[in-house]
């Protein structure tokens, strides 16, 4: 299917590329450690060879004593790896996730580039260090090992940070708490004065009707007395003497 000149050549990783996935026109490639024959990776990339390339499913396949590794973000591209065959499979995801963030800034010039190779010259530098990067298993492990301690410390701190925020509604939440209960012991302090006034005058009329009732009570005890002892009868006694005295 590709042919690739001395393909490995002690090297882990020998070429990447990407790929319109319209086209299939490969519009930025590096060689590393070997000499890739453009033809089979045209080949390869065939619509009549690879009808399909499904959106961030991992394609691995190995021809001509290499190990071909492809990913489509089922939008636009296609990025492309070529590495030795013994090459670890999550070594060679890593390599074509660097590679799809790599190319992103060019991403939309390499949509409108035309001609095989467009983009070399403004991603041919960071294709190969990311190629040297990647040969090399034993720092790739250590890579990856201080990228996994690191979204380690990136999950503890996003725990802790939405602790945090949660720690904060929660004293928003008491501060809100706090203010609707003074403002309710402001309404019932206007509410008690209020009533306490009304109180006070309902007892002032309690306490008048009460001194009536007591006045009437007693008026008409003096009255029944004056009446029992016959102080009115003598009271018309004496005004009949008076007015005889008169005559």
């Amino acid at each position: 299917m590709a042919g690739v000149g001395n393909p490995l050549n002690g090297q882990n990783v020998n070429y990447v590329a990407v790929a319109r996935l319209a086209d299939r026109c490969v519009v930025a490639h590096a060689s590393h450690g070997a000499h890739v024959d453009q033809s089979g990776v045209r080949s390869v990339l065939d619509p009549a060879q690879m009808r399909t390339v499904d959106a961030n499913k991992h394609y691995n396949f190995e021809t001509s004593g290499v190990a071909w590794h492809l990913e489509s973000d089922g939008a636009a591209w296609i990025y492309v790896a070529i590495t030795s065959p013994s090459y670890p499979l999550r070594h060679a995801a890593g390599l074509l996730r660097d590679l799809r963030t790599s190319f992103q800034p060019k991403a939309e010039a390499g949509l409108n580039a035309r001609g095989e190779g467009a983009l070399n010259n403004a991603m041919s530098g960071k294709f190969q260090r990311l190629c040297a990067q990647y040969d090399d298993l034993a720092n790739v492990d250590s890579l990856h090992a201080t990228l996994a301690k690191v979204e380690t410390v990136k999950v503890v701190m996003q725990d802790s940070i939405e602790l945090a925020l949660q720690n904060c509604v929660s004293l928003e939440a008491i501060d809100q708490k706090a203010d609707e209960l003074q403002s309710q012991a402001g309404m019932f302090k206007s509410r008690a004065k209020t009533l306490r006034k009304q109180m006070w005058w309902k007892k002032c009329k309690m306490q008048m009707l009460i001194a009536f009732i007591i006045l009437t009570i007693i008026g008409v005890i003096v009255v029944v007395i004056l009446a029992y002892t016959g102080q009115f009868d003598k009271k018309k006694g004496k005004d009949k003497d008076k007015k005889k005295k008169d005559k």
